[in-house]
């Protein structure tokens, strides 16, 4: 059968020691260059402000954690709520707090959340555990469209996702494109971005 395939990357449960999924708010940079949708990848620069990733190739480097919404003030300045962030978005402000900032709801402690995610060609038993990059795309309706790209399948653990196990389901087939598998960040950083909080 063919797959439906995962949008982005979801954050489905808590790796170790149980509870729940956490989030934390971050500020994006002002004028960013790409849009961050719900469920993208996003990193961070050395000042710590969260960087949305390109709409094309492939992002072979840690993460900082995933976006699942944004809020932001609109023309009218009413804060609103919303699935994505537009690129180039501005604020104006220099202080910690400025009351116009928009900001990106990000998963807390990304390395200890297992994410529900894609592979983009169909999976061998020989590559559980292994290390992959991330296709990058352009969202589609505030939803990302990533998904990790197995061509990069290796043991590398600066890679950002390890597949840690796949998904029968109605929608996911393991032995065809783009089945649905559970991931775990190799590595993540928190502000400023330098710093490695990796296992």
């Amino acid at each position: 059968m063919a797959n439906v395939r995962h949008p982005g990357f979801y954050p489905a449960q808590v790796a170790v020691g149980g509870g729940s999924v956490t989030y934390v708010r971050r500020r994006p940079i002002s004028n960013n260059t790409n849009a961050i949708n719900c469920q993208d990848v996003v990193t961070a620069d050395s000042s710590g402000d969260i960087l949305g990733q390109a709409t094309s190739g492939q992002l072979a480097t840690k993460i900082d954690s995933v976006a699942m919404g944004v809020s932001y003030v609109d023309a009218n300045g009413n804060r609103i709520g919303a699935k994505s962030l537009p690129a180039s978005t501005t604020f104006a402000g220099t202080t910690f707090f400025p009351v116009n900032a928009p900001w990106v709801n990000c998963v807390e402690n990304v390395v200890n959340v297992k994410f529900r995610c894609s592979l983009d060609a169909a999976a061998a038993l020989t590559n559980l555990r292994n290390n992959f990059d991330i296709n990058l795309r352009a969202g589609v309706n505030g939803y990302s469209q990533q998904d990790l790209r197995f061509a990069s399948a290796n043991t590398t653990a600066t890679l950002p996702f390890r597949v840690v196990e796949m998904i029968e389901a109605g929608d996911s087939d393991p032995d065809a494109a783009d089945a649905h598998c559970f991931a775990l960040a190799n590595s993540g950083f928190t502000e400023p971005a330098l710093n490695n909080t990796g296992t």
